[in-house]
């Protein structure tokens, strides 16, 4: 019984995690402040991905916006995005 209710609380939570707007606009935001990132904008053809495409921006969303500035993280972030828009395109 209390497995049922411990998935009931999660389900609660579960709105949460899911990545808005806001979260895609904030990465976004820190993200063009790397060159990489600029370069991605600057390729018209990425550049729609990244305007347009929802998995692209659901991964841009679920970064964590407070570690992008990150050395280490941000490396982590231009491979995943980079992998996304090789394969969306």
């Amino acid at each position: 019984m209390s497995i049922i209710l411990d998935l009931f609380s999660l389900a609660a939570y579960l709105p949460f995690l899911a990545v808005d707007e806001e979260d895609i606009a904030r990465n976004i935001k820190q993200l063009k402040k790397h060159q990489w990132f600029q370069e991605c904008l600057s390729d018209s053809k990425y550049r729609r991905l990244i305007i347009h495409n929802q998995e692209v921006r659901q991964a841009i969303g679920k970064l964590k916006s407070n570690k992008i500035g990150k050395e280490s993280y941000n490396e982590k972030c231009q491979k995943k995005i980079r992998n996304i828009l090789q394969n969306a395109a």
